[in-house]
């Protein structure tokens, strides 16, 4: 087998592809990578990885050994369905449904699946832990914690407000060039979503993981993360911006993976 392969699943109808990556062994912990806002499985390639965000981090995890799978949510990347049809919810739904992809196959252990989430995805990580409380661990970096505050950030006040009263999709521009559309039914969410409620219902093992430099996500978010999780956890942060300063160098985001990789080896799920 290919180190690495592509996989399809289905949810509602719509073909999720990801990309797996297998570690070396039988029965191996795998982790399920979960990428941000518009963003797609590989993630944002930057200068000093040379590659995607997320790629660097698969490989890297093999290193560890853990084997992965990053996946393009709905109406992203490879995925079937429209971007202007997504929501929280219908990521939830990739997830749980790439949780069960994963753990049938042969070469995984499903007692250790883990979930690590980036920015969005983080939201997504911590609401389908506290829902399932499958995870054998989750790791949110850099995770939205309060989509309320840190989406009308991002976007802006006025589209925020527009997109909350329009009962049709709408274009917003976002701040780095890109127009995107999105439906009335991710604005509802975006207002009525509390990921600091659902992880409090997740007894497992979370790793937060914040940056002093971030822009994107309100500096203290990974510590109310840490204040409403009652199980095991870790608090880690450092001088990194929203993409662990790997525009510039790959040291910050190696010593994230190797940091996370260590909490999930030494916490076992409870």
């Amino acid at each position: 087998m290919a180190r690495e392969e592509i996989v399809t699943f289905e949810v509602e109808g719509e073909a999720v592809v990801g990309t797996l990556r297998l570690a070396g062994g039988n029965a191996s912990p795998v982790v399920l990578l979960l990428h941000g806002f518009a963003g797609t499985r590989d993630e944002l390639a930057t200068p000093a990885l040379g590659m995607g965000i997320f790629a660097y981090v698969a490989e890297r995890l093999e290193t560890l050994g853990f084997s992965s799978l990053r996946i393009d949510f709905r109406g992203s990347g490879e995925s079937g369905g429209r971007f202007a049809d997504t929501t929280y919810s219908c990521q939830i739904a990739d997830c749980v449904a790439a949780m069960e992809f994963i753990a049938a196959h042969p070469a995984i252990d499903p007692s250790r699946l883990y979930l690590l989430g980036w920015s969005q995805g983080g939201l997504v990580a911590a609401v389908t832990a506290g829902q399932t409380n499958r995870p054998a661990g989750i790791a949110l970096w850099a995770a939205v914690g309060e989509p309320a505050v840190s989406f009308p950030t991002l976007i802006g006040q006025e589209a925020y407000q527009r997109g909350l009263a329009s009962d049709r999709p709408v274009d917003i521009q976002m701040p780095w060039g890109a127009s995107l559309t999105l439906g009335p039914a991710f604005f509802a969410e975006v207002a009525a979503m509390d990921p600091l409620t659902h992880i409090a219902a997740y007894r497992g093992p979370a790793f937060f993981a914040e940056g002093t430099l971030d822009r994107a996500i309100a500096v203290g978010t990974a510590g109310k993360f840490a204040a409403a999780h009652r199980g095991p956890q870790e608090l880690w942060t450092a001088p990194m911006d929203h993409a662990f300063n790997s525009g510039t160098t790959r040291e910050t985001l190696d010593d994230l993976i190797a940091a996370t990789a260590a909490f999930f080896t030494r916490t076992p799920a409870t």
